[in-house]
């Protein structure tokens, strides 16, 4: 039986047959793939052995029981290979509801066979094992033997170097220890023990990490072609300095002296930078930005070390018959965690890209986020060379591999969970495996589930994710994997900004249970209600009461409570925290207001509600009116209120400010000419204006310290002590034109040149 006599026997799912091209919505597709379905259970069969073997499978869409990595692991477990696009090579599609009218029109086009959620349980309960007599079958069953064989042969390889490379240290210290007792018999000193050779630890004893750590370049796992990058700009550095680093080259890295490797963490930088540079024969020196921060550090232990030559170069392998390179005398300088020099470290980041100006021996700087603007100060004196994290195809052979010589039975189509589950940390994965072998002897999927659960990253989401995830309508469903907990956890993700995006975002959603227009309006208001409910709860957490153990019901009120009222489709695009600009510009008003009710008081004796009411309407007009009517003729009226009121000039521009409506500030100096806004500008500057009461040189609101006073009961007075000049009593009495922003000091003009003096005659 064959694939294609199985699907023909599946029916087909009903396509929609008017497609429209809607805009395509990232963040509502970002919500859809991390939906959990509707949380209504189903029993998925157990299928044969590699039943799904030579078909290519899309899933497209939300299906009703089956979350979107729940029906792509179980795919690839039986042999599938599972892509993101559909082409002429994929055999059928898995649509669920609200599918893209792009892929829909694929699937017509192209004709391809398009099933349900039932019809893929119904495949997986009628495919043959190995995929069946198809020629897809029997090709991807040919491949897969091939790959098993040169995985096995791969660890046969490196065992057999491991053993050669054991018995190579043991050789080469019975050597050192037959040596050392030599002398110790030829010397006077004979009755002294000869000195203990450090033992070598054998590799049952070393971590899994370390243990296979890889110790060739091809043992790396993706990046391929950053690496190549940093091998061939680490080969000719040394040419590209004999030209002063002024010839770019055919890639553009020979005008660097420096290079920077970026990306996040356990992907294999510092493995590649130290593989690189021990082929090539350089000897390294490896320091950690984070104990060097500081630019004094900097200048002291490394500045001294850039023009050095290596003289553990002069005595590599002395004991083997090994020819030295011209390398060998060389350095390269690896720093790692680069960004772990913080802004307050006395410009150690500034100090160190100076360096990579500098350098007289090629420097490798390694960082896990280049995009931090601290990092900034490296863009343009470093090669960049980001490295992403590789994917499940390029650590699927190495993982196997180590599975093999550890006798672990492992099954290949679990490694895409563990890679999911730790983020594609190649060292987590085989931490993982070291820990589960201690018990286990094979892995398969329910154990690799289990694991998977148990090692899964811990990462912080930010705000954006955060808001998508809680206003996912499928996990508040009652039969969701998500507890009450999990949803309080993804509001202590960020405390701070989860209930402003819940506030900004949550009229931005269809709530999927709302049948009327009436029921959305409700739960709106709900979800309104709950948001001000825990505005009272975050005043008794943020107050002086200090009740920090009210957060997990703030996160209930203020994120998840208001999020299951209208959780459903997000419409449009998720926006960020409004509240924060508009707080600040509430803020920026009332001290605009307070700076008017103090300097009017003495002519209206309100307070700042009541000047904002009642006085500032009337007096825009009159401080404005004149200016759009009588244009130049109505600056003195202006001026002539404004010294009645004790106004400044600045304090007319807020004013002017305040308007609302039909009189904001942008509509009113718009209809003043440029020529009566200069002319007005003029006239004030060139007159003086009373002010109302100030505390002289107190106006910026400075707070000056009272002075202590010093009890010299017990005080011996020193003869020899003379008075320092510098300590002179300062008089409180004195104006300091600096500190006082009424007073506005005028600069001395600058002298004119004395015009040059006329050539002298000639002499006769």
């Amino acid at each position: 039986m064959t694939a294609e006599q199985v699907l023909s026997t599946i029916p087909d799912a009903d396509l929609p047959e008017d497609v429209e091209d809607k805009k395509f919505n990232f963040f509502a597709k970002k919500a859809a793939d991390a939906s959990t379905g509707t949380g209504e259970s189903v029993q998925i069969p157990e299928a044969q052995p590699n039943c799904l073997s030579g078909l290519t499978i899309v899933f497209t869409g939300v299906l009703p029981r089956l979350d979107r990595d729940t029906s792509e692991n179980l795919a690839k477990r039986y042999g599938a290979k599972v892509t993101k696009s559909i082409s002429g090579k994929t055999s059928l599609v898995v649509i669920g509801d609200e599918a893209g009218p792009s892929k829909i029109k694929k699937i017509k086009s192209l004709h391809i066979k398009a099933i349900n959620e039932d019809g893929f349980i119904q495949l997986l309960q009628s495919m043959p094992m190995e995929g069946g007599d198809g020629a897809a079958a029997q090709k991807a069953k040919l491949k897969r033997e091939e790959e098993e064989r040169k995985i096995v042969e791969e660890a046969e390889e490196e065992e057999r170097r491991a053993q050669e490379e054991e018995a190579r240290q043991k050789r080469l210290l019975e050597a050192r220890k037959a040596a050392s007792i030599e002398k110790a018999s030829h010397s006077q000193s004979s009755h002294r023990e000869p000195a203990e050779v450090p033992r070598i630890i054998p590799d049952s004893e070393k971590l899994w990490t370390v243990k296979y750590a890889p110790s060739r370049i091809d043992q790396l796992c993706g990046n391929k072609g950053q690496v190549q990058k940093l091998q061939n700009w680490l080969s000719n550095w040394f040419d590209n300095a004999k030209k002063d680093f002024k010839v770019p080259g055919r890639d553009g890295s020979g005008i660097y002296r420096a290079c920077l490797i970026s990306g996040p963490p356990g992907i294999g930088k510092t493995s590649a930078a130290h593989l690189v540079a021990k082929s090539l024969g350089f000897d390294i020196l490896e320091k950690n930005a984070s104990d060097v921060r500081s630019k004094s550090l900097l200048n002291s232990n490394l500045k001294s070390v850039l023009t050095n030559t290596s003289v553990v170069g002069f005595f590599k392998h002395r004991d083997e018959n090994i020819q030295h390179t011209q390398n060998d005398r060389r350095f390269c300088l690896i720093m790692d965690e680069v960004d772990g020099m913080s802004s307050g470290d006395h410009g150690g980041a500034g100090a160190l890209s100076a360096f990579c100006k500098i350098t007289h021996m090629p420097m490798i700087l390694i960082c896990n986020d280049k995009s931090l603007p601290k990092m900034r100060t490296f863009d343009r004196v470093t090669l960049d060379l980001p490295f992403r994290r590789p994917s499940e195809a390029e650590m699927k052979s190495r993982l196997m591999s180590i599975a093999l010589r550890e006798k672990i039975k492992l099954d290949p189509t679990v490694i895409g969970q563990l890679v999911q589950a730790t983020g594609n940390d190649i060292r987590q994965i085989i931490n993982l495996l070291s820990t589960v072998s201690k018990t286990q002897s094979s892995i398969g999927g329910e154990q690799a589930k289990d694991a998977a659960n148990s090692w899964k990253k811990q990462t912080v989401l930010k705000p954006f994710d955060i808001t998508a995830r809680l206003l996912n309508a499928q996990i508040y469903s009652p039969n969701a994997k998500h507890s009450l907990n999990d949803k309080i956890d993804l509001y202590f993700n960020d405390i701070d900004f989860a209930p402003l995006m819940i506030q900004e975002n949550y009229l931005s959603t269809r709530p999927s249970d709302a049948r009327t227009p009436q029921d959305h309006l409700r739960r709106v208001a709900n979800a309104a209600d709950d948001i001000s409910e825990s505005d009272r709860i975050n005043s008794l957490i943020r107050s002086s009461e200090q009740q920090w153990s009210l957060l997990p019901f703030h996160g209930v009120m203020s994120s998840v409570k208001p999020s299951s009222q209208v959780a459903g489709q997000i419409s449009q695009r998720i926006n960020f925290a409004g509240w924060l600009g508009q707080n600040s510009k509430a803020m920026k008003y009332q001290r605009m207001l307070q700076d008017l009710q103090y300097h009017t008081r003495l002519r209206t004796s309100t307070d700042k509600k009541e000047l904002r009411l009642d006085y500032l309407p009337t007096l825009r007009q009159r401080l404005t009116e004149p200016l759009l009517q009588g244009e130049e003729q109505g600056i003195q009226p202006v001026i002539d209120i404004m010294d009645y009121y004790y106004l400044t000039k600045e304090d007319w521009d807020n004013i002017v400010d305040l308007g609302v409506g039909r009189y904001k500030g942008e509509l009113v100096l718009k209809g003043i000419s440029t020529k009566t806004k200069s002319a007005f500008t003029r006239s004030y500057n060139s007159t003086t204006h009373p002010i109302a009461i100030y505390k002289t040189g107190n106006s910026v609101g400075a707070m000056v310290s009272s002075k202590k006073n010093v009890d010299y009961e017990d005080v011996i007075e020193d003869d020899t002590n003379t008075p320092d000049k510098d300590d002179e009593e300062v008089d409180p009495d004195k104006i300091d034109s600096k500190k006082d922003k009424l007073i506005k000091e005028v600069k001395p003009k600058k002298t004119a040149r004395k015009a040059k003096a006329a050539p002298k005659g000639r002499k006769k």
